[in-house]
């Protein structure tokens, strides 16, 4: 592929996608409506912070805002691998996903994902031959670069919208944790091959000879082309930190999803060229996602709890904005194991030696990689704690539980308990 190709998509790309989020066309509209699809969830998790915390750590607006620039940015590069790659669909398989993702999101909002959807659509055209003019290839070859996208989203952005928690392990004991939940919309352009006139072509210009490698399995006529077309994907991401920092965390999980990407890319051009396997990378989407999901859950729960009081100094979760613990230089990981040279071992003697000390106060802390440093000011205001958030001691509650129920779940149980009462 000349340089010249490559300048001609790159021009294409770029003056196409943002098409995506003008308002005033059918694509516009849908994208916005997955905007306010992804301020909803960010607005949740900010009304989940407010309950437990009494304050918001991530403004919901400033969430979707991000996520926005985030999404836009990655559609473009995976415009790039679509085309690249020569996976293309047709208008049947895509249709379909948007419905069967947002009815996993009212079970679970972690099902927001296309490879449960585009699973769920294949699986059901394989075994019935419903919905008709479904390539399941094509769109498992979709599912893979959205979550090869995904990857470097994680890896990139992955911790800047954490809540710190307090839950219970697998042990059943109460530890401090990292609620993450990301979600972004993508909008990315999908080659389509479209009954047009003749004269239509892939943006005006040819391909290799090679390309497509993943064909969307209608046989090209007289009044068939390939056609660039932006489309809104979706994306989420929620997991939870206990044993390592959040970006730590992030970093893994991207390392993860990258490899599943590969591996579902590879199976799915694998299945182009031999239909009979057709039924590995249809299982491999939504199964490999679900396993490595619960693969890397379960060692977080399983695992070594990092955010736990040892008595031996207090744990940093979170440092209030405007408060004097985050006008001092505290940060989540750190631990505080003295205050004006004395010794700390509790939440309520951090508590103590703060609120009851004079204008000038030193703490020494120590941070996630070990490293000892000393905090000190000559302002502080006397009668004010720290303003942080520490990990649990032996008495605390958890916050939440992960249950991750949708709408339609909380819905069904609520009109359940109202039955009961009525009974």
């Amino acid at each position: 592929m000349d340089l010249s190709l490559l300048g001609e998509l790159a021009r294409h790309i770029f003056l196409r996608v943002p098409e995506t989020v003008i308002p005033t066309t059918t694509g516009g509209l849908l994208f916005w409506a997955v905007m306010l699809l992804v301020w909803t969830q960010y607005r949740r998790l900010a009304t989940m912070e407010r309950r437990i915390h009494g304050f918001v750590r991530n403004d919901p607006w400033v969430s979707t805002g991000t996520a926005l620039v985030f999404g836009v940015v990655a559609g473009i590069i995976g415009s790039f691998l679509m085309i690249m790659l020569g996976i293309t669909l047709s208008q049947d398989d895509i249709i379909y996903l948007w419905p069967v993702a947002l009815a996993l999101l009212l079970l679970n909002p972690r099902l927001l994902c296309f490879s449960y959807a585009g699973g769920i659509v294949s699986i059901v055209h394989l075994l019935t031959g419903w919905p008709p003019g479904v390539n399941p290839t094509a769109i498992m070859g979709l599912v893979a670069v959205l979550h090869l996208m995904e990857g470097i989203l994680v890896a990139v952005s992955g911790h800047r919208v954490v809540s710190p928690v307090y839950l219970k392990n697998d042990r059943s004991a109460v530890v401090g944790g990292y609620l993450v939940q990301r979600f972004w919309p993508i909008p990315i352009m999908i080659v389509f091959l479209l009954q047009l006139p003749p004269e239509a072509t892939l943006g005006g210009f040819s391909m290799p000879d090679w390309w497509p490698l993943i064909d969307s399995g209608a046989g090209l006529g007289e009044h068939w082309a390939y056609v660039m077309t932006p489309v809104v994907a979706a994306l989420g991401y929620s997991d939870i930190a206990l044993t390592e920092m959040p970006v730590k965390r992030a970093r893994r999980t991207a390392w993860h999803l990258v490899l599943f990407s590969v591996a579902l890319l590879g199976f799915s051009l694998w299945a182009a060229e031999s239909p009979a396997v057709i039924f590995v990378p249809v299982l491999f989407g939504p199964l490999g996602h679900e396993l490595m999901i619960r693969l890397s859950s379960g060692r977080e729960f399983r695992g070594k709890p990092k955010f736990v009081s040892g008595g031996d100094g207090v744990m940093i979760m979170d440092a209030r904005p405007n408060r004097p613990g985050q006008a001092l230089g505290l940060h989540p990981g750190d631990t505080v194991v003295a205050v004006n040279g004395q010794p700390i071992a509790s939440r309520s003697e951090l508590n103590d030696a703060t609120i009851f000390g004079g204008w000038y106060i030193e703490l020494t802390v120590v941070d996630p990689d070990g490293h000892v440093r000393t905090l000190e000011s000559n302002r502080y205001p006397p009668g004010q704690d720290l303003g942080v958030i520490t990990a649990p001691e032996s008495h605390d509650r958890p916050h939440v539980n992960l249950g991750g129920e949708g709408v339609l779940l909380r819905l069904l149980k609520r009109l359940r308990r109202r039955w009961r009462w009525r009974a």
